[in-house]
């Protein structure tokens, strides 16, 4: 591997196979840059809208949004450095070291190195999980000269959550304080998170997206995003064709449909013509499963929002509507409690 002449440190680019990016869907790579996506990048035209910034005020689209993605890689390297392009000032990165938070990072926007030092020599798991507000650019890894670097064997069960801005967690202080960060380390899951901030729409894309990814749990939080967009019509026939999608080949994984959490001035309102309001929105996501369960579907769950954030959490809503850094952490305990625990062990 190159070494900086004078430098005790040699890097590590993506192609050498000694690290990952796990939490991602896919890997953009040029030949100065890669960049994790939480779609298929290579199908960016299929996914419109989540690969565009549109009419957002966000530095990247959202689909390129970090949100749940990490770096991963196990070393004996006291000393990593990461070689960054398009740093943006405000960037954060969480360093875990064998599972236990180590560092945050927040980038100054004039310095394209991150580095972590004083990890001491012995071999471990290193975890840099990446804001979840923006895009990550990395050119190389580097650490000591006479280190060893390799990739760490995942052993978890994996995880894939799909929800709104509410999952996505732009809220957050934190890369590793998004609720579903807190929720994977707590239950030692390996999470992809597919919060997409304004659009959990229920697309078919997603719908075989998640089809195809590995899961052991599958957790779909709906409603608040076509709150304006569906009716009583096709709300819960979208919903239908898109769990139908899932199982094609996630034939009996534990699937939970959540409904939407408390959102004062959206339970009654009905925003378009035969729209629904959230307490119908909840009604028929229930009878959703009901149906599925009745044509043999044995392994879904519902889960009412208003369980997880209802009136005692409302003022973890500042907005009426998205949990706020501290109400991270609760989200994710009511989450466990009334999601997980209604899985079979």
């Amino acid at each position: 591997m190159p070494i900086i002449e004078g430098s005790s440190l040699k890097n590590y680019k993506y192609r050498d196979n000694v690290f990952s990016f796990e939490g991602c869907v896919s890997v953009q790579e040029t030949s100065d840059w890669i960049s994790p996506w939480r779609i298929e990048y290579d199908r960016a035209d299929f996914y419109p809208f989540l690969s565009q910034i549109g009419s957002y005020k966000w530095s990247a689209p959202v689909g390129a949004q970090c949100s749940g993605v990490r770096i991963c890689f196990s070393t004996d390297a006291d000393t990593v450095m990461l070689e960054l392009q398009n740093v943006i000032e405000g960037l954060k990165l969480d360093l875990y070291v064998n599972n236990c938070f180590s560092e945050e990072l927040v980038m100054d926007g004039h310095t394209n190195t991150a580095t972590f030092k004083d990890l001491n020599s012995n071999f471990k798991k290193i975890e840099i999980w990446l804001d979840q507000r923006h895009a990550f650019y990395l050119r190389n890894i580097w650490i000591n000269k006479d280190a060893k670097i390799c990739k760490t064997r995942i052993t978890q069960r994996r995880w894939i959550h799909y929800g709104s801005s509410i999952s996505h967690s732009r809220e957050a202080s934190t890369p590793s304080g998004i609720w579903t960060s807190i929720v994977a380390r707590k239950l030692d899951l390996y999470l992809t998170n597919l919060g997409f901030a304004a659009n959990c729409v229920i697309e078919p894309m997603i719908g075989r997206l998640i089809r195809d990814l590995p899961a052991d749990f599958i957790t779909l939080k709906l409603g608040i995003n076509v709150h304006r967009r569906l009716t009583r019509r096709n709300f819960a026939t979208n919903v239908i064709g898109f769990v139908q999608t899932i199982r094609e080949k996630h034939t009996d994984t534990p699937l939970a449909i959540i409904s939407p959490i408390l959102s004062p001035s959206r339970e009654k309102m009905k925003v378009i013509e035969d729209g629904l309001s959230l307490e119908e929105m909840r009604e028929n996501l229930y009878n959703v499963v009901e149906s599925c369960k009745k044509y043999g579907d044995r392994n879904i769950y519902y889960v009412d929002g208003l369980r997880i954030f209802g009136q005692d959490e409302l003022k973890y809503l500042p907005d009426g509507l998205h949990p706020n850094a501290e109400g991270q952490e609760v989200f994710a305990d009511k989450f466990i409690k009334e999601v997980f625990e209604s899985f079979p062990a």
